[in-house]
């Protein structure tokens, strides 16, 4: 991906060159006529020396003399057919170039011993090709000139320029919403990075007042939510237990106690996203992860069984992490619920600790979940199963977050891989 420096230089580079080389007709042309401009004044300083000079002492004799040595300032005969005293430009035989060049031409009127002559001072001039490839040549060097000059003097200013940028860039990557602290922005004298600044603020400060108001929230109600649950699933014990109650009485009750089980586990679940957001969790110790893992699956086994899932586990090398114990053992209950709930009947799910990794890999739908969507808030990820309430996985992901730890997800075999590397 390009920085927005090196695309800014780029193309400024780019259309300073196009721009140069549209000017080019019109540089070419601009050279010309000055180099045809001072040839003129070249001519004619010739033609007013020699009749200041040599024409006072100058005879017919000499003319053969001058002809003979000075090709291109020469001694005629009358003509009315040419123009005096103007400059004029015709196409005539070159011996140095042995081919018909343009000149640059100056006659005019002189007396040589009372008799009427024409003096002609001519100069050859640079043909169009030897100026264009001169012109290219300028050009060339002009662009190389530009191209590292600016590259330069860009690297030199931006360095001083885009640090508050950069600086704020920085700090931007580094905030992190749970810890809630609004990043401190440095004043410059440049009038848009301090609007950024103060927009930042503004809009950072807004956010963490939002998401502290909603954590408050999900706590005070899971909470308060806890109290009536208990109450509603303690009334329908009693129901259940009373005499008398028929077949379709129980069946009620019954759905009404699963739906009642799975408002306590809603509630637990959003209780403990709130507890992790708030950092209650901050006793810390080294266990052994193989540990954690077969206490646990002991608890999960007959869930697993239940469906027909054979549970396989591996241990590629010892593996002790620092750890809150509750938090790691809710990850392994989270990944190991989720793994079962979206198997296949007669299913496999691979458990393997290695080197630094906790991988888990079930056997379930023939194609791959969206990692987009996989780990957020009452995600479900499968149609086909109502059974969770896609708090799972968002569930680990906080975990993982809380831990500093790093938790994947691929689709390789068939097989839904979720990997949580401990590095």
């Amino acid at each position: 991906m390009k920085s927005l420096l090196s695309t800014n230089l780029r193309q400024f580079l780019m259309y300073a060159i196009i721009i140069i080389l549209c000017c080019m007709p019109l540089f070419f042309y601009l050279m010309k006529y000055s180099y045809t401009e001072d040839l003129d004044d070249l001519i004619i300083f010739r033609a007013e020396e020699f009749a200041e000079k040599h024409l006072p002492t100058f005879t017919i004799a000499d003319i053969s003399v001058w002809n003979e040595f000075n090709e291109d300032m020469q001694i005629v005969k009358t003509n009315d057919s040419i123009p005096l005293n103007k400059l004029i430009q015709q196409y005539l035989f070159n011996k140095s170039e042995g081919h018909h060049i343009d000149y640059r031409i100056y006659y005019t009127s002189i007396e040589i011993e009372n008799k009427p002559y024409l003096f002609m001072s001519r100069i050859p001039m640079i043909e169009n090709h030897d100026l264009i490839n001169m012109q290219i040549r300028q050009y060339g060097l002009l662009i190389l000139i530009l191209i590292i000059s600016l590259t330069l003097v860009q690297r030199f200013i931006s360095r001083k320029l885009w640090i508050p940028f950069y600086d704020i860039l920085e700090k931007i990557k580094s905030f992190n919403l749970d810890k809630g602290d609004i990043p401190v922005f440095n004043k410059t004298n440049i009038h848009e990075f301090n609007q950024l600044n103060h927009s930042l603020e503004e809009l950072i400060g807004d956010n963490l007042k939002k998401y502290s108001q909603q954590k408050e929230f999900i706590e005070n109600a899971s909470h308060e939510l806890q109290t009536p649950i208990s109450v509603f699933q303690t009334q329908l014990d009693i129901l259940l237990q009373q005499p008398g109650l028929t077949e379709k009485h129980v069946e009620i009750l019954q759905k009404l106690y699963d739906v009642s089980s799975r408002m306590t586990r809603l509630n637990k679940n959003l209780l403990l996203l709130a507890k992790i957001d708030n950092n209650h969790y901050q006793e810390m110790r080294e266990v052994e992860l193989a540990e954690t893992l077969n206490k646990q699956l002991s608890i999960l086994q007959y869930m697993a069984e239940d469906y027909a899932i054979r549970i396989n586990t591996y241990t590629e090398a010892p593996l002790r992490i620092k750890a809150n114990i509750f938090l790691l053992e809710s990850l392994i209950n989270n990944l190991v619920i989720n793994s079962i709930f979206y198997n296949k009947k007669y299913g496999i799910l691979d458990i393997t600790i290695s080197d630094k990794k906790l991988t888990i890999a079930n056997t379930g739908d023939s194609k791959p979940l969206e990692k987009e969507k996989l780990f957020g808030r009452f995600n479900q990820t499968s149609e086909k199963n109502k059974k969770g309430n896609g708090l799972g996985l968002s569930i680990v992901y906080q975990i993982c977050k809380f831990h500093n730890w790093n938790i994947n997800y691929s689709f390789t075999n068939d097989m839904h891989v979720f990997t949580v590397d401990f590095n």
